[in-house]
Formats: structure tokens, C-alpha cells, sequence
């Protein structure tokens, strides 16, 4: 199994609200976070580890359940990561990691789900999880 860096989640987070034009206290909800996470090929859960990477390095503050914002710093670093002229090692590294992950998501995959999708995958997760409280 491939184990990624923290710093590539932070990279595609970085990303993800450069693309929805976040500025500081700009609210972002969870929603349009998970839509735009989807073209970064990193799997789902990588978007909770991203959001608490950088919640904890205090370039992002929860303003409200699932509803994020970049902090003054958070978005200066946001602004810096998506114009880098002359990128560090460490920039050239995430960025080619990040561009091999989603050469490898089949095109269809990178858009956003549809409802109809997700809440089939949500009852599948329900029944999972009740049949495992039945029988313990």
C-alpha cells in the first residue's frame, strides 16, 4: 500500500480551495469541498486527514458543522502554493505525486457524484452497521 506524506494532502486541500476561489473567512462547506476533492484522485477519507492537518496547523478554523474557512495565513499559503514561479524540492515532489494519483482515476471518476449515488452508498453503510450491532 502506498503511504502518502501529509504534506500532499495539505497540497491538494491548498488546491481544492484555490479552485472554489476561497479567500480568508470565506466559508466553505463540506459539500462543495468533497465535489472538489474528487478531481484531486485521493480517496475520500483523505479529505477529513487534510481538513484536520491544516485545522491543527491553523491555516483553516471551523466556522460552523462542516463549514470551513482559511485563516489570514492560510490563505497567503494557498495564494503561494498556486503561483509558484520557482517551485522548492518539496513543491516539485507533492506536485508530481498528486499528478500521478489522478492519471491513475478513470475520467468518469473525477466529477461530482450525483445524490441519487451517494445515498445508496449511505443505506448500504446502514445496513452494514446494523447488521454488525444485531449480531454482537
Amino acid at each position: 500500500m502506498l503511504r502518502l506524506d501529509d504534506s500532499i494532502f495539505e497540497y491538494a486541500l491548498y488546491d481544492v480551495f484555490n479552485a472554489v476561489g476561497a479567500q480568508a473567512g470565506t466559508a466553505v462547506d463540506l459539500q462543495t469541498l468533497r465535489d472538489q476533492w474528487r478531481s484531486t484522485g485521493l480517496r475520500h477519507t483523505d479529505l477529513y486527514v487534510a481538513l484536520d492537518l491544516l485545522t491543527t496547523a491553523e491555516s483553516l478554523v471551523a466556522v460552523g458543522p462542516q463549514v470551513w474557512a482559511l485563516t489570514a495565513d492560510g490563505a497567503s499559503r494557498a495564494r503561494a502554493l498556486g503561483a509558484v514561479a520557482a517551485p522548492t524540492m518539496a513543491d516539485q515532489v507533492a506536485r508530481s505525486v498528486l499528478k500521478l494519483i489522478r492519471e491513475r482515476v478513470p475520467a468518469g471518476a473525477a466529477g461530482p457524484r450525483h445524490p441519487v449515488g451517494r445515498r445508496g452508498v449511505t443505506t448500504r453503510v446502514r445496513v452494514r452497521t446494523s447488521t454488525r450491532l444485531g449480531g454482537a
